[in-house]
């Protein structure tokens, strides 16, 4: 199947799955989201035009004109499915939160609710596992939380009615309630870089998930536009001891001015580490943090930090879950939440001569 037929297969899915239902996005973002050049997207949009799914006119995004919607089964009995690949003993309290908020409102919408966390949903084959889940549960919606891009393409493949509390990868087309974590990446960087800053330092899980895809693409490029700015990606496991290793090799082969941490329990580990070793925050380093979690009010100095609305993304993806258990689609089909930036006392400017010296 040539590039052309892949991207054809693509829209008329997100089409047929209402991923859109009036009128297509944009070129650009359309090519941004399938990772396709202008050229490939447009043959792709001629042959969708003349099979008469779409309706073009001058300097008007194209009309959907056909959606073929896959039939819905008339059983909405089954419950609501949680599924996500981190333990539940290893997640923040955010997240906790949304389980909760979740199960409260399904449960007043007369929906049940089941959690199935396990890792066998991260490995590079899922397809039976999943496939076994969804004969014998029989789920009327799906919330899929920290799955990497196997499970993604096997719901998108799959049709079934599902939303994702994150990022989709390239080439995937669900419905999302996700945090704008390319556009924190950039700003991330740019607040380093505007402070005197030319080493700087991305710390980020190697986990696989779109989360943690976008905000490197997004800190790479703001730092090739940042004047003189050198970038460096470090990945880790997600253990502290691997958190521990990468930072020391790290500071020993080309110290940093700057460290932007991709989770907050990592956080953690940072800052412990740092001052063990005798290196201050914000003096020798600064730190930013890409989320917030209540714990971090705690840390000293008070951490400079991104902070998303639990509440606003906890009653998104609920209503979002609960159009789809009674049988509708997700009412809006990509919910982007802006994180807000919170300055605290991590984040110094530095002088002329330490920005020279670095």
């Amino acid at each position: 199947m040539t590039l052309v037929h892949q991207v054809e297969a693509l829209l008329r899915d997100g089409i047929r799955h209402q991923l859109w239902t009036q009128h297509l996005p944009g070129e650009l973002k359309l090519c941004q989201r399938l990772q396709v050049s202008r050229t490939t997207l447009r043959a792709a949009l001629a042959t969708l035009t003349r099979e008469r799914w779409l309706r073009s006119s001058q300097g008007q995004r194209r009309e959907i004109v056909q959606t073929r919607r896959p039939r819905r089964t008339p059983d909405r009995t089954g419950p609501v499915v949680l599924l996500t690949g981190a333990p539940l003993d290893s997640m923040v309290g955010i997240m906790m939160y949304l389980i909760d908020d979740l199960r409260d409102q399904l449960a007043k919408g007369g929906f049940e609710f089941e959690v199935h966390a396990s890792r066998q949903w991260l490995g590079r084959r899922p397809d039976a596992a999943l496939e076994r889940l969804a004969r014998a549960r029989r789920p009327v919606a799906w919330v899929l939380v920290s799955c990497p891009l196997a499970v993604q393409r096997w719901f998108m493949n799959s049709g079934l009615p599902c939303v994702l509390a994150g990022s989709c990868h390239p080439g995937v087309m669900l419905p999302t309630v996700e945090v704008d974590f390319q556009s924190l990446g950039q700003h991330a960087i740019w607040q380093f870089a505007n402070r005197g800053h030319r080493k700087v330092a991305l710390l980020v899980p190697a986990l696989g998930m779109a989360g943690e895809v976008k905000i490197v693409n997004g800190a790479q490029a703001a730092a090739r536009t940042a004047r003189g700015l050198d970038l460096q990606i470090v990945e880790h496991d997600g253990t502290p001891s691997s958190v521990k290793r990468r930072l020391e090799t790290l500071f020993e082969r080309n110290r940093p001015t700057g460290l932007l941490v991709a989770g907050a329990p990592y956080l953690v580990t940072v800052m412990t580490m740092l001052a063990g070793a005798g290196i201050r925050v914000p003096a020798d380093v600064s730190v930013i943090c890409r989320d917030s979690e209540p714990f971090l009010d705690y840390v000293l100095p008070p951490l400079t930090r991104y902070a998303v609305n639990p509440m606003d993304f906890a009653r998104r993806l609920s209503r979002t879950a609960i159009a789809l258990a009674q049988g509708g689609s997700a009412p809006v089909r990509h919910q982007m939440l802006e994180p807000k930036f919170m300055v605290g006392e991590t984040l110094r400017h530095l002088s002329l001569k330490q920005t020279s010296d670095g």
